[in-house]
């Protein structure tokens, strides 16, 4: 686990609400910003300093470069009951954040999302959750970047990885970082399609 200083952590939260801003799951989840794009990059930026909390605490945080120009947030092999408790601390967190209505939009879709993953047999593997690079950084390969210490320490740990995007454009990109294809499923909340990415165990 990568620990981030908090001014570029706080920078990481602001290029992760740029970079995902129009992301179908976090339009969903932000609902209640209506049309307001400054509220919901507002709200976004608060969602993901949380991420970054808990992914530091019981998972692993990669930073895209010194400034925080984006990050990639991992599930790892920490203890459970040291997951369950950082999950727990960010759910709690965003029942408030996201209000009722969004709320409500977060927990439904992450079941939906569950129950197209269980089939899988993915409960030990690595989970890329977050991974975003901030609009005005792109096409600088801070992308490749920012996921090779995780998919490193993947491989270290001899482990299969996954990640699901809502993303059609990305499917390239993540298929040169050694991710297939699993499914793609219909999500009922977001009205969109997702697709499962998992990337078996490389030689470390």
């Amino acid at each position: 686990m990568s620990s981030a200083p908090h001014t570029e952590a706080s920078q990481a939260a602001r290029s992760l609400a740029a970079a995902l801003i129009g992301d179908p799951f976090y339009r969903a989840v932000t609902v209640a910003c209506g049309d307001d794009e400054t509220a919901r990059l507002a709200m976004l930026e608060a969602y993901f300093a949380l991420a970054l909390t808990e992914g530091e605490q019981a998972g692993r945080v990669d930073l895209a470069d010194a400034v925080g120009n984006g990050a990639a947030i991992w599930t790892t092999d920490a203890p459970a009951a040291q997951r369950q408790a950082a999950y727990a601390q960010r759910e709690a967190a965003l029942r408030v954040l996201l209000g009722e209505q969004g709320y409500a939009h977060f927990t439904a879709i992450v079941e939906n999302m569950e129950h197209a993953l269980a089939p899988h047999g993915l409960q030990d593997a690595w989970y890329l959750s977050i991974a975003g690079i901030a609009p005005d950084a792109q096409s600088r390969g801070l992308g490749a970047s920012v996921l090779a210490p995780g998919l490193a320490a993947v491989d270290a740990a001899g482990a299969a990885c996954f990640l699901e995007t809502y993303n059609e454009r990305s499917l390239p990109f993540y298929a040169r970082m050694g991710f297939v294809v699993a499914g793609r499923y219909a999500e009922a909340v977001t009205g969109c399609d997702y697709w499962l990415m998992v990337r078996p165990p490389h030689a470390a």
